[in-house]
Formats: C-alpha cells, sequence, structure tokens
C-alpha cells in the first residue's frame, strides 16, 4: 500500500465521521484567487476554497485595505505586546508588508476573519476580549502568513533604533570601542 492509498483511507474514514483535522484540511486545501469585485467604495476579492476530499467550493470575501490593515494592528499587537510602543510602529511594519505580500496577506487576513466568525462568531478585529484572539492566534501560528507577520514584526521593532531607547538598548558598542570602557562595571547592584 503507498502512500496514496494512505491519504485516501484516511480521507475516507474521516469523511465517515463527519469531521476533519486541522492538519488534513490544511493539506488538501486549495486557494485561488477566483476575482475580483468593486463594490461601493470598498473593493472585494474573493477567494475559492476547495478541498480534495469534498467537491464544495467555499467564498470568502477578503476584506478592503482599512479593515485589513487594522486587523494587521490589532494582530501585532497581540504578538509583541507592548505598551511603550506608539501604534504607528507597528502599522508601518504590517502596512508595509501588506503592500510586499498583497495575496498572501490578504488571503491570511480573511482567513483569520473566517476562524474569528466560526469561533466566537464575528471578525477577527470585533474580537474585544485579548485572549480569545490570542487562541484564534495561536491556532494559525505555523502558517505562512502568521510567521510572515511575527518575521517582520520581530525585525521591524527590535531592529529598530528609533525604539533602541524604550528597550534600554544603546545600540551596537563595536564603532564606540566595545563595553569595557562604556558600562561594562556600571552595574550598582552587583557587589565588588
Amino acid at each position: 500500500m503507498n502512500d496514496n492509498d494512505n491519504d485516501t483511507n484516511n480521507n475516507n474514514e474521516t469523511n465517515n465521521n463527519n469531521s476533519i483535522s486541522r492538519r488534513k484540511f490544511l493539506n488538501n486545501l486549495g486557494f485561488g484567487v477566483a476575482g475580483t469585485i468593486a463594490g461601493g467604495v470598498a473593493a472585494t476579492t474573493v477567494i475559492g476554497l476547495t478541498t480534495t476530499s469534498e467537491n464544495k467550493t467555499t467564498t470568502i470575501t477578503m476584506p478592503e485595505s482599512g479593515h485589513m490593515s487594522q486587523t494587521l494592528l490589532i494582530m501585532a499587537k497581540d504578538i509583541y505586546p507592548h505598551e511603550i510602543i506608539e501604534n504607528k510602529y507597528y502599522q508601518k511594519i504590517v502596512d508595509d508588508l501588506a503592500i510586499q505580500e498583497t495575496k498572501l496577506i490578504g488571503e491570511g487576513v480573511a482567513m483569520l476573519d473566517q476562524l474569528s466568525i466560526e469561533k466566537l462568531g464575528k471578525p477577527f478585529i470585533k474580537v474585544g476580549y485579548e485572549p480569545d484572539r490570542v487562541r484564534i492566534l495561536r491556532s494559525i501560528e505555523e502558517n505562512a502568513f502568521f510567521i510572515k507577520i511575527r518575521t517582520a514584526l520581530m525585525f521591524g521593532l527590535y531592529d529598530n533604533k528609533d525604539l533602541y531607547h524604550l528597550f534600554g538598548y544603546q545600540g551596537s558598542s563595536w564603532d564606540k570601542g566595545g563595553y569595557i570602557n562604556r558600562g561594562l562595571n556600571d552595574l550598582d547592584w552587583l557587589d565588588e
């Protein structure tokens, strides 16, 4: 019996139980952009999702850019929560990423909203209780969309010279002769 036979048997068993694991669902999922619909002021992109175990297509509409930007801001602050960092720093990172990775980010926000609606009955941006949002984010933390956002935030926040002082980082030391004569022995809490 080869791997394809195993997958077929597993899919049949899963379908007989009327349930499917998240891993199987994601393995069987095919994303495709079906088209763009312009409606009123906001443009919406329709994504067709098809599972290989069923021949059904589910339509998810991608949110307009204002909604996407706000969703990404909330997501960013949930991933790296810092009260001392102004929203503009988070917003610049996620907006720049949304421009660079339009398809991935658009599909990711649509998926995040879909999961939020399924689990909590409202889009991610409308979920006011942070632990609920974090649970949703944890469920997608191995997803390419989440990894891309987390990585961009990590470098965008912690490698940003404008924010060094907020974290108590003095910046690079090698270009100033190192720390030997610049604070190495400034430990006032340590006995000699």
